[in-house]
């Protein structure tokens, strides 16, 4: 019996079909790798067909493996083994002879660096070097141990140094996970990220009721929200990946948010809500709408926005309102968790922990920031439209409300509308796209076709 894009994929009791079907799909899209190092090796092809042979013998990781690993360290705490996955660009699956095959993807087959949409000022002169070369293969490697890792990704890069290597080395990108003192991943601005996401396990969606609840929001998605039919092997499945590097400037971020503070007249322990009015959680993870209701230890996620229609605790341009309405926006429920995509996104760059509290202590002007990833099948009615129309989007989700103040792009002077005391004030620009691209995850047996 074919798997139910039409739902989330049980999980819990496989069924010989759905064993079938992991095992013909990359690990790290139904749910993300768990590792905490993460090297990202940026390849141009330099020979077709050394190139697809070396690519067809790689030991990609696939989505059953993932799940045996999983269980394993449920039951064990031991971790499980590097994770290796194969991203391919249009430039790259044009290299390969299937360009036609990807044809009808839009924004896919032009690839990010001229999707102006998306781009800061419209233009990649923002951009890295080394990003605005393009790539047209995207290696994927994540372990638990940095060490190892390295090893590995130097064995790589040696390997396609040699005279009559397959791959030219554009890029390597390295990047790291941090905590805070619970174990919940952080973002550079100091705040618990990585919740609010779809799940399209079972597993995910028993775990999530019984940590939460899923009574006012249920975060379950179907399979056909990331997958689609692998058009280099029809009868398996596959899904378009977004990588974008976005370099954060904390230090002006922390400033702002303390203008901020002064300009809502916020004092004391109340000062923290002006970041997190921007955010649209407290830097503990804690939403700005729950703010005033009592809560467990655990990062909530099981809230909407009905009890605060009018935006009077979490303002309408808070980010995880404007990226995830819950069914606040003019499209409604349905509509707005459609657009969701799996974010599978890792921190780069070097900080300073507190030993004891796990808090920040320095505050670098660059430097540091996140590795944006994301999966999903349609670029154009996900990525693409939750950025544009959703976060760039200043009259989003109501007229007058501003951009995103950590996502947003474009040139807009709209201030945004603070709920402390109604003032006005331009919360923005403390993000910028050092580089990203467009690729496509192919089943295991899609690459095997290349």
């Amino acid at each position: 019996m074919p798997v139910d894009l039409s739902k989330p994929l049980d999980d819990i009791v496989l069924s010989n079909s759905e064993k079938s079907f992991m095992k013909g799909l990359q690990a790290n899209i139904l749910k993300g790798h768990g590792r905490e190092h993460v090297a990202l090796v940026f390849l141009k092809i330099r020979d077709v067909a050394k190139a697809r042979a070396w690519l067809r013998d790689y030991p990609v990781t696939d989505a059953y493996t993932q799940h045996l690993e999983t269980q394993a360290y449920g039951a064990t705490k031991v971790p499980g083994g590097v994770v290796r996955l194969v991203h391919i660009s249009s430039s790259g699956l044009k290299a390969f002879g299937q360009g036609a095959a990807f044809a009808g993807f839009g924004a896919f087959s032009g690839g990010m660096a001229v999707d102006t949409s998306v781009l800061d000022d419209g233009n990649t002169s923002s951009w890295e070097p080394g990003f605005a070369k393009g790539s047209d293969v995207l290696l994927l490697l994540a372990y638990h141990c940095e060490v190892d890792l390295a090893r590995i990704v130097r064995q790589l890069t040696d390997e396609f140094a040699e005279k009559l290597s397959p791959f030219d080395v554009v890029y390597v990108q390295d990047s790291r996970a941090y905590k805070n003192k619970d174990s919940e991943g952080l973002e550079h601005f100091g705040y618990v990220d990585g919740r609010s996401q779809p799940l399209m396990t079972q597993s995910d969606i028993q775990h999530e009721k019984a940590k939460g609840g899923i009574d006012r929001y249920d975060p379950s998605a179907p399979l056909g929200q990331f997958l689609l039919p692998d058009p280099l092997s029809p009868t398996e499945f596959g899904s378009f990946f977004v990588f974008r590097k976005l370099e954060q400037n904390v230090a002006g971020f922390k400033r702002q948010e303390q203008l901020t503070a002064d300009a809502e007249e916020l004092k004391g322990e109340d000062r923290e809500l002006a970041g997190a009015q921007a955010v649209g959680r407290f830097e503990d993870g804690t939403p700005v709408t729950l703010s005033q209701v009592a809560l467990g230890g655990a990062v909530q996620n099981n809230f909407n926005y009905d009890a605060d229609p009018a935006g009077s605790k979490c303002p309408f341009h808070a980010h995880i309102r404007k990226t995830n309405p819950r069914g606040s926006s003019p499209g409604g429920l349905a509509f707005d968790k459609s657009v969701q995509m799996a974010r599978r996104g890792i921190t780069y760059g070097s900080r300073v922990q507190d030993p004891n509290t796990k808090a920040f202590i320095d505050q670098p002007f660059g430097g540091v920031g996140l590795l944006f990833m994301s999966y999903q099948a349609s670029i154009e009615a996900q990525f693409q439209f939750m950025q544009t129309q959703w976060a760039n989007n200043e009259n989003f989700p109501k007229p007058g409300v501003g951009i995103d103040p950590v996502i947003g792009q474009g040139p807009s002077t709209l201030a945004q509308t603070w709920p402390s005391n109604g003032k006005k004030f331009l919360f923005r620009g403390f993000v910028t796209l050092k580089g990203g691209e467009y690729f496509y995850t192919p089943s295991l047996a899609g690459l095997k076709n290349l």
